[in-house]
Formats: structure tokens, sequence, C-alpha cells
């Protein structure tokens, strides 16, 4: 019962106002509009307190003053990400004020319409999304997965639930709890790079916000679909060539006992393994799960997305350089069909940056088929510098700057070609 409320509220598609959409999305429309009046002013408030927190967290860490526990949790990160919730601040704060160029106020007053739209997506989902991983369907279907998991993806069949956690939770947060097993001997090298540049896809909620900024929300369920089989094909594939091939299967902790499982009867220990999750599900654990998601999106994601969105609308749309290295892109782009081929060009490789930018870039694109492509390429690329890259360059797993570059041109190119045909289906 649990696992098919959060089924129905993410998977199911239901007919509201002339179009079709997950309840999830439909919820999110009406907060949305709900909230309009205000949302800006919350953005703001929220940016605010953001940047505040962090800072003092900072300051204090620095200076060995004591800080609540709580604080810590929700406002704890890295220099580069303060630096970048301060230039956020400073930013939406200068344009709300028109204090600098036209440009830049218009892409500051994009990025702050996408955190209206964060705000609402965040209300809608945030106590839903438990439902979904809680409930013991992962656990189910990661028990179910274990037999394949070796010989398709080339990493320990243990990690059959994290592969699974991975693809429905958060990207940053699956790439942390990967590098984590990896730090203590779980994985070697080779295999946690494959998990971390395979399996951190980007989460149900921020697809969708994605696919609303691209204004594609109608398509999102097949677009998920796409993604979950297109992520399975490539995580096949980038396995066996270089440069994840070439890493060292090597350990930087010994965990004892670690091995395969033999057990028999897969279908009852993955039912199983599943009564048991559901068995530890409560209101509360929905309550406080519900409350990590909602200031993790908005009092992180929102404030870092907003900043670095910011420069990359900047980057792509008032310097050539995206025009430039994108221009190969443009060609692909046209030889496969894709309308305004060059226009969108910068946008399959700006994502490198961060997930957001690609899907802001093409929303006035006339073509819907076309910001179907983009959004769906953005997601399928997973190697975000912002998120997912920062931490693989940090675990010395052998891939630095330029393999995991590699890597996000690799992904990009197998599955452009495979999103280009499908969408001619979908859309």
């Amino acid at each position: 019962m649990i696992s098919c409320i959060g089924v129905v509220s993410f998977l199911i598609p239901f007919h509201f106002e002339g179009s079709t959409n997950i309840l999830v999305g439909i919820l999110t429309t009406l907060v949305k509009r709900l909230l309009s009046p205000v949302s800006k002013a919350v953005v703001l408030l929220l940016i605010a307190v953001s940047a505040g927190g962090s800072l003092y967290d900072f300051v204090c860490a620095k200076t060995k003053k004591e800080v609540p526990e709580w604080v810590h949790r929700r406002f704890g990160v890295s220099g580069v990400y303060l630096a970048s919730k301060i230039f956020t601040l400073v930013m939406v704060f200068l344009c709300d004020f028109r204090l600098l160029p036209e440009h830049i106020i218009t892409a500051s007053q994009d990025m702050v319409d996408l955190g209206g739209t964060l705000l609402a997506l965040a209300i809608a989902l945030s106590f839903l999304l438990s439902f979904l991983t809680d409930g013991g369907l992962m656990e189910f279907f990661g028990e179910i997965t274990r037999p394949f998991v070796r010989p398709m993806f080339r990493v320990p069949s243990d990690a059959s639930l994290d592969l699974i956690a991975s693809w429905v939770g958060a990207s940053n947060a699956a790439v942390l709890l990967s590098a984590e097993k990896f730090r203590k001997g779980y994985y070697t090298k080779r295999e946690a790079a494959i998990v971390m540049c395979n399996f951190s896809l980007v989460s149900i909620p921020f697809c969708m916000v994605v696919a609303e900024a691209a204004k594609v929300e109608a398509y999102f369920l097949p677009m998920y679909l796409l993604l979950c089989v297109l992520g399975i094909f490539l995580a096949v594939i980038l396995p066996r060539i270089y440069p994840l091939n070439r890493l060292e299967d090597v350990y930087v902790a010994k965990r004892p006992g670690r091995g395969e499982s033999e057990e028999k009867n897969l279908f009852k220990r993955a039912v199983a393994s599943g009564c048991d999750a559901a068995e530890d599900f409560s209101l509360t654990k929905v309550w406080k799960t519900g409350i990590n998601t909602m200031a993790s999106i908005l009092l992180n994601l929102m404030p870092i997305g907003i900043g670095w969105g910011i420069l990359g609308m900047l980057a792509v749309n008032y310097t050539p350089i995206f025009r430039w290295i994108s221009w190969p892109m443009g060609w692909i782009l046209n030889l496969l069909g894709v309308e305004s081929a060059f226009a969108v060009a910068p946008a399959t490789l700006v994502g490198f940056i961060d997930m957001y930018i690609p899907a802001l870039l093409v929303t006035g694109i006339a073509s819907v088929r076309t910001r179907f492509i983009i959004a769906a390429l953005s997601l399928i690329q997973i190697i975000y510098i912002t998120e997912v890259g920062a931490v693989i360059l940090q675990e010395n797993l052998g891939v630095d700057l330029k393999r995991l570059a590699v890597i996000f041109i690799e992904r990009t190119l197998i599955a452009l070609p495979v999103i280009v045909l499908v969408s001619g289906w979908i859309v």
C-alpha cells in the first residue's frame, strides 16, 4: 500500500487541464499558482537565509567556535559552494534593485523564476517521495536485479541496492554514498567510478524541474522512462570502454566478509527484503525525510543552481566561447534533423557545468521536440562539475578533469542519436 501511493504519485499519468501529467506535477502546478504573488519574495528570502547560515557555519568552523548540529547539517558546505551562495545573493539583490546591466538582470530574473518552480516542487513532493523510496520497493528491485548486476555493469552484485537507491535518489546524495562505500572498501577504484559516473542519475523531482524549465512537463513520464532505459544502456557500454575500463581494480581499505550472495529463492528474498523495509516505514520518518528533502532543495540546491545558472547563461548568450566549441555538436544535431540545431548546440555542452542551464537556454525555442531533446540529454549526461563531478575529482579514483570530460562527451554522443530517434515518437 505504501509503495502504491509512491507509484501513483510519481509514475501514473493523469489528465489535467487539457494535458497529461503525473500527480506530483499537477500538485506542483497548483502550488506554484497559489504562491505566485509571493514566490519571488520567498525565493529571495531563502537565498539570503541560505547564504547567511552557510557563512555563519563556515566562520564558526574556522574560529573553532561550536555551532549547533542542526545548523551544520542544514547549512554546512564547502568553500566553493559558500562562494556560490554569496555570489547568488549579491547578484539577485543587485538585479532586483536594477543596479546591473539589463542582460544580467534578465538572466537573474529567469533563474529566480526557476527558483519559484523549485519552491513549488519542494512543497509538492518532499513528503510524497518517501512513499516511493522507503516503502520497500527499492529493496525489492535491488534483490531482483542482483543476478544481473555484475555481468551487465561490471560491479559487485551486492551493489544492486546502491544502484537502485542512486537511481531514484538525489544525484549528489548518491555520489556521496558511493564515495563513502569506496573509502570503506566496498568498491575498487574502477567499481566506484562506474557507479558514480553511471548511476548518480538526477532524482525524479529534479527531472521534473528540468522538464518544467524546458516547458516539456507534459511529456515527463515518457521522458523519464526513456532516461531509465537509456541510462541502463549507457551503464552497460561505458564500463567497457576508455577511460573507465583503464582504471585500477584496487581497494583503498579492506572490508571483511565482502562477497557475493549465493542464497536461493530470489523472489522470496526480494519480497522479504521489501517487507522488512516497509515495516520500518512510519509517518514520523515521512516527516523527517520530507523536511530534509525540502531543506536540501531550498537551502542548497536552489541558491547554488541559481548562481551557476546566471553565470552559464551569460557565458552562452554573451560570449562566443560555447558557440565556438559547440560547432561540431551543431553539425551533428543538424545531421540528425533537429530544428534550430546550431542555436541549441551550446546547450549540449554547457551541461558539463550544471544540469539546469541547458533547459533554460532553450525556453525560447519554438520546437517542442527540440526542447524535449535538450532536456532529456541534459539529464542523462550526469557528469555535472557543480555536483557529481566535484565529488569524483576529490576521491582519487584515477578520474581527472580530462577523463571526466571524456566520459561526459561519450555519454552525450551515444545518447543523443537515441534521444532524437525516440523523441519523434513521443513528441
